[in-house]
Order: C-alpha cells, then sequence, then structure tokens
C-alpha cells in the first residue's frame, strides 16, 4: 500500500465527521489485533474534533485520562473535546485489504486516544474509540492543482 491516504467520506459515524472530510493521511504501519492481523495505523495531517461524554468513553473501555493532555478537554457536565491525529483502521471487507490505487475502499475507522497504541506490538481496543464505517483512496499518486 502506499504511504499517503485520504478519507473521503463516511457511510455510518458521527454528524461531526462529514463536515471535517476529506482528511488526508500518512500511512504508519500494518498491525495486528486481537480479531484480525490486518489493522493500519495512519496519522491525520490535520487533527478532526470529536466530541464525546466521559460516560461513552468508560462504556467502551477507554480511560479518558491516557489521553494526550494536549488533545483532550474535559467539560465540568462530563463532555470531551478531543481533537484526533491518529487513526487505525482494516478493511470492512475480510479478505479485502488497502492497496496502491484503491479507490473508496470500505473500511471500520477508529480514533486514537491513547497514542501509546501506535507503540504497541498488538491493536489494544482500550485505546481507540470506534468511529465509522469511512471510505478511504490511496492519493500517492495524485498530483497537486495547481
Amino acid at each position: 500500500m502506499s504511504s499517503r491516504l485520504r478519507i473521503d467520506r463516511i457511510d455510518v459515524g458521527p454528524g461531526d465527521l462529514p463536515p471535517q472530510l476529506p482528511a488526508e493521511a500518512r500511512l504508519l504501519r500494518q498491525i495486528p489485533g486481537p480479531d484480525r492481523p490486518d489493522y493500519f495505523f495512519a496519522v491525520l495531517d490535520e487533527p478532526i474534533a470529536y466530541r464525546t461524554t466521559l460516560t461513552a468513553m468508560q462504556e467502551v473501555g477507554v480511560n479518558p485520562d491516557a489521553a494526550d493532555p494536549g488533545l483532550i478537554r474535559v467539560h465540568d457536565d462530563g463532555t470531551v473535546d478531543l481533537r484526533v491525529f491518529g487513526i487505525a483502521f482494516a478493511a470492512r471487507n475480510v479478505g479485502e485489504s488497502p492497496h496502491v490505487g484503491m479507490k473508496e475502499l470500505p473500511v471500520t475507522l477508529a480514533y486514537v486516544v491513547d497514542n501509546t497504541a501506535l507503540r504497541d506490538e498488538t491493536l489494544d481496543f482500550s485505546k481507540l474509540i470506534y468511529a465509522a464505517v469511512a471510505f478511504i483512496s490511496d492519493i500517492d499518486d495524485e498530483t497537486p492543482a495547481v
């Protein structure tokens, strides 16, 4: 797979995500997960803003205290604003995988909350928040418009 990708759009996901798309990212590496061997990490060029609650994070087993303090803000009412740079994804359909030249490949997308996940040997779901079913494209071969 190439080193650059774009999140083009989503099928299912939070309402605050579509206005922030397309979003471009740099592929970091493939990582095995507890349920399949073909997850990938990428880092977004610009952060995605995500609003959730402490309760929602705790219900899915994510520790908000593990987030980079510069990327999370917890409000008195329990709402949480995250700035997300790290993403994890896997092809939506088992057997498919990201590849050079791909266009709108359906993927399951998660936001990395605990950045130590990027150094782990296997994917730890407790460091991520599931975000969306998204469509990604390879953009290495695209030339910028002049």
